[in-house]
């Protein structure tokens, strides 16, 4: 499968220091196989959410070969409201 980040995790991923950065970028490769803490958000057709530590990544997937990481923060900043 392939991940395609759209801005906002972009700019997030440059802006942390890089045992961080490391770390969510193997979420990232849990993510591309479907393993870990993966919750779908109710209401919001196919948006799911992946749960490390306090950070939480909500991507796009569809059933098809692409996932599109839609938003990357810690549990504190991400407002789920924002993706109904």
């Amino acid at each position: 499968m392939e991940i395609r980040l759209e801005k906002q995790p972009e700019k997030y991923l440059a802006s942390i220091d890089e045992p961080t950065r490391a770390k969510l970028c193997k979420a990232l490769e849990n993510i591309k196989n479907l393993e870990g803490n993966i919750v779908k958000l109710k209401g919001t057709g196919n948006l799911f959410r992946y749960k490390l530590e306090h950070y939480r990544i909500i991507f796009r997937f569809d059933g098809k070969q692409i996932i599109i990481i839609v938003a990357i923060n810690t549990r504190t900043n991400i407002k789920y409201r924002r993706f109904q």
